[in-house]
């Protein structure tokens, strides 16, 4: 069993900024796109993986660089047993530095591969199920008082106990008023974090901090660098959790050694990949921190990939996944995983690899197509 093909296929999509800084703060509208990779053995296997690349605004990438970066590496991929992924991802990882938004969907795909080829789903090729469900989180829009309590009360509905709330888009007494006012708003039972998008500086998150210190707030990644958000956490106290700063697994380790990681965010495009990403869960396992996996965004692939990903998790160390199939920015799974009352989780009978269908139907002409010789 070989692998004989890697087809690439690019779809534009359009994600909402509203919520977050970035739509008072960017004067250029990018054109996001969806990349989709499949590749194919000469045995009639299917792997699927996705990424949509963040705006460069964001993070630092751009998504030409995750089609350059597949068709850099696609040398050492074709014609390589796909179950043999270890020696495959060896060769990807010192080929290719960085590009850890090509790195996600190459080995999303690839590792899609390799369950199917030992017919097993992808969490069982990764040990076997530790949850039996997970929470998802919401991100909660921002209005009035009544607004905010309306949009809480229709995601509570839903089951949903974990909210997101983004702040840093105005000056910090809004961001004051907006903690204040959720904090009183939670339950005793819910997690809530306010994130405001690396915007702050390191005297408006000691200002904002210091005025809602007593109720005790969760603050996501408010500065633009580690070393930033490093000063505001060791001077405030409060619950921290970081996200874009964690750019590697060894990031990760050092945030913990510093004693500034409560919970941490994960983004596989900034982490570096799907591999980086299974290291940084098997440090969350040792040192007893929990982990939200993430990423910009996606589709049904993604969350698929990410579910199987932190069902590996104990219940207590999975932070919470966010429902992208909801978002449906394209409709290309047509068996997304369920969400049920505020969980998801994956169906005993879920099926090998990913354990969803992908409607091809949808993808129209690839922009590349890379071939075994």
């Amino acid at each position: 069993m070989r692998i004989s093909r890697i087809t690439l296929f690019s779809v534009p999509v359009r994600i909402g900024m509203e919520l977050t800084r970035y739509v008072t703060s960017q004067s250029i509208d990018p054109a996001l796109d969806l990349l989709v990779v499949k590749i194919e053995t000469n045995g009639g296997l299917v792997g699927w993986g996705e990424v949509v690349s963040a705006p460069p605004y964001f993070l630092p990438e751009l998504s030409a660089g995750a089609r350059e970066g597949i068709r850099h590496v696609s040398p050492v991929v074709l014609g390589r047993d796909p179950r043999q992924v270890t020696a495959i991802f060896q060769d990807i990882s010192a080929a290719l530095r960085g590009h850890g938004n090509a790195k996600t969907a190459l080995e999303m795909a690839l590792w899609d591969l390799a369950a199917k080829a030992h017919n097993v789903a992808l969490v069982d090729l990764w040990g076997g199920r530790i949850s039996k469900s997970l929470p998802i989180y919401s991100l909660i829009r921002i209005g009035t008082r009544e607004q905010t309590l309306a949009a809480l009360e229709a995601e509570r509905a839903r089951g949903v106990s974990r909210f997101q709330i983004k702040v840093g888009a105005g000056e910090p007494p809004e961001d004051v008023t907006t903690i204040r006012m959720v904090q009183e708003m939670a339950l005793p039972h819910e997690r809530v974090w306010y994130d405001p998008n690396r915007a702050w500086l390191v005297d408006d998150a000691m200002r904002i901090i210091s005025a809602v210190r007593h109720l005790s707030p969760m603050i996501e990644n408010p500065c633009e660098t580690y070393e930033e958000c490093r000063i505001v956490a060791k001077r405030t106290g409060v619950p921290f959790m970081l996200d874009e700063v964690i750019d590697s697994p060894r990031r990760f380790l050092e945030a913990v050694h510093d004693g500034v990681l409560d919970a941490a965010t994960v983004k596989t495009s900034c982490i570096g990949g799907i591999e980086a990403t299974r290291e940084a869960i098997s440090l969350a396992k040792i040192l007893r921190v929990p982990l939200r996996i993430d990423d910009y965004h996606g589709t049904g692939i993604l969350a698929a990939c990410f579910t199987h990903l932190a069902h590996t998790l104990p219940r207590n160390l999975a932070f919470g996944l966010y429902d992208f199939v909801r978002d449906d920015i394209f409709p290309l799974v047509k068996n997304p995983l369920p969400v049920t009352a505020g969980e998801v989780r994956l169906p005993n009978d879920c099926g090998p690899g990913l354990g969803v269908e992908v409607d091809e139907t949808l993808l129209k002409a690839p922009v590349a197509v890379l071939e075994a010789p």
